[in-house]
C-alpha cells in the first residue's frame, strides 16, 4: 500500500468543489464538513506540506467516514478518498503513541471474547423465547427511548426467520468451495450460512469449512495495517486443501477478501483473492419463485456490485419496488457505529423510513453488517406495517422454490 506522502498528487487534484457533500451520508446527517472528502484532504494537505501534525483529534477527523466511497464515483477528479483516507490513518498508527483506550478497543482478543459473549445472550434469548416477547412488544419498546431502541436491535440479531430443512446429496461434487462463513455466521445467527447451504444442496459444489479468523475489514478500514496483516496471516493458514473457489454470502468479507494481495506477500494471498466469490455467482443461473405473492425493495451494501438485484428481479412472484437512495450507506459501518452512534443512527432512520414510504414486505441485502444498519433505523421509528429486513439467501431459502425447467 502506498504511503500518505505518495497520494500527494492526489489531495492536490482536489478542487473543493464540495460536490462531496451532496453524496456524503456523514456531511447530511451531521453537516460538519470535516465529514467530507473536501474537508479531510484540507487537513492531509497541510499533514503533508508539514504545516500540520498528525493527532488524535486528526484521526477522529478522519473516522468521521462510513468507506461507502460515494465521493469517489461523484468526484470530478475521480479521487478515491477511501484509500487515501486508509493510508492517512495506517501513517498515525506507525507515527502516533496509541493511548491505553485505543489499545483496548483494537484488541481482537477483546472483539472475539465480546462476539462470544453476544453468542451465548442471543442463544439465551431463542432458548427462553425472549426474541419473540421483544418482538411482541417492539413498538412500546421503540417509545421508551433510546434503550428500548437497542434491546429492538440487539433482539434483531437473535430473530431467525426460518429452520433449514435440508437434506445433504451425498453424490460425489465435480468442485470444492471453501466457505467463508465470516464473524456473523460463526457467533451471531448462522441461518444465513444454513439457508445457503440448504440452497444449493443439490449442486455439484462440496462445501468444505475451515476456521478462519474475521476477515478483517474493521482494522482495513481504521488503517491499522498491522492487526489486519495478522489475520491474513492466520486465515491464509487454512489453506491446506485444494479448492476452486473462496465461496462467501457477505458482500464486506467478498471485497475484503479479494484485498488481501494487496497486503501480502504470500503467493497463497493471490491465489485467495483469485478465487473468492459470492454465493450470488453460483444463483445467477438459478430460476425462483415466491409461495405467495410478496412486495420487496433491496438495499445494495456498499461493497456489493448489483448482480443479486438482477437476482431479486427474476424472482417469480414478487413486485420489485425500487427504493429512493437504496444504492445508499444504510449508516453502520462496524466501527462507525460505535464511534459516531447519533450520526449512525440518523443516516438508518433516513434510509428506513424511504422503506416505510415504498409499503414494501421486504428489504433484501447480502451484508450482515447492512442487516443491523437497516434494522437500526427500523428501530429508531414508531409505526406500523414496517417492512422486514432479512438476507437475500435467507428470503429465498424460506420463501420461495426453483422453478425446474
Amino acid at each position: 500500500m502506498k504511503k500518505l506522502k505518495e497520494y500527494e498528487e492526489e489531495v492536490y487534484k482536489c478542487s473543493r468543489c464540495g460536490l462531496c457533500q451532496s453524496v456524503c451520508p456523514v456531511y447530511k446527517a451531521s453537516l460538519n464538513e470535516c465529514a467530507v472528502s473536501r474537508g479531510k484532504f484540507n487537513i492531509l494537505n497541510g499533514i503533508i506540506k508539514g504545516e500540520l501534525s498528525f493527532t488524535k483529534r486528526v484521526k477522529t477527523y478522519l473516522d468521521l467516514c462510513t468507506g461507502c466511497n460515494a465521493c469517489k464515483d461523484f468526484c470530478p477528479s475521480n479521487i478515491n478518498a477511501k484509500e487515501i483516507f486508509t493510508a492517512a490513518k495506517a501513517e498515525y498508527y506507525n507515527i502516533c503513541k496509541i493511548s491505553f483506550t485505543e489499545r483496548i478497543l483494537n484488541s481482537y482478543t477483546l472483539f472475539k471474547l465480546l462476539l462470544l459473549c453476544a453468542r451465548i445472550g442471543l442463544r439465551l434469548c431463542r432458548l427462553f423465547k425472549l426474541d419473540k416477547v421483544v418482538k411482541y412488544f417492539e413498538k412500546y419498546l421503540i417509545k421508551t427511548g433510546y434503550i428500548g431502541k437497542r434491546i429492538v436491535l440487539f433482539n434483531s440479531l437473535a430473530i431467525k426467520h426460518f429452520k433449514p430443512g435440508y437434506k445433504k446429496n451425498e453424490g460425489k461434487k465435480a468442485k470444492t468451495a471453501i466457505y467463508f462463513e465470516g464473524c456473523f455466521n460463526k457467533y451471531i445467527n448462522s441461518e444465513t450460512k444454513d439457508a445457503v447451504v440448504q440452497i444449493l444442496a443439490d449442486s455439484d459444489i462440496e462445501f468444505v469449512t475451515k476456521n478462519f479468523e474475521c476477515c478483517g475489514v474493521s482494522y482495513l478500514n481504521d488503517g491499522n495495517l498491522k492487526k489486519f496483516t495478522a489475520l491474513i496471516n492466520k486465515n491464509i493458514k487454512q489453506l491446506n486443501t485444494d479448492f476452486d473457489y473462496i465461496v462467501t454470502d457477505c458482500a464486506s468479507c467478498e471485497d475484503v477478501l479479494k484485498q488481501y494481495k494487496d497486503y501480502s506477500n504470500d503467493n497463497k494471498s493471490a491465489e485467495l483473492s483469485a478465487k473468492t466469490i459470492s454465493i450470488t455467482e453460483l444463483l445467477k443461473s438459478v430460476k425462483f419463485k415466491t409461495l405467495k405473492p410478496l412486495k420487496v425493495s433491496v438495499h445494495k451494501p456498499c461493497h456489493d456490485s448489483y448482480d443479486f438485484i438482477e437476482i431479486v428481479k427474476n424472482i417469480e412472484g414478487i413486485k420489485f419496488i425500487q427504493t429512493e437512495d437504496f444504492d445508499k450507506c444504510c449508516g453502520f459501518s462496524g466501527k462507525f457505529a460505535l464511534q459516531n452512534q447519533e450520526i449512525s443512527r440518523e443516516i438508518s432512520k433516513q434510509k428506513a423510513q424511504n422503506y416505510i414510504n415504498s409499503a414494501t414486505d421486504f428489504i433484501i441485502t447480502t451484508c450482515p453488517a447492512c442487516l443491523l444498519g437497516l434494522n437500526q433505523g427500523l428501530a429508531e421509528i414508531s409505526c406500523n406495517n414496517k417492512p422486514s429486513a432479512i438476507n437475500l439467501f435467507v428470503f429465498i431459502a424460506k420463501y420461495c422454490r426453483p422453478v425446474k425447467d
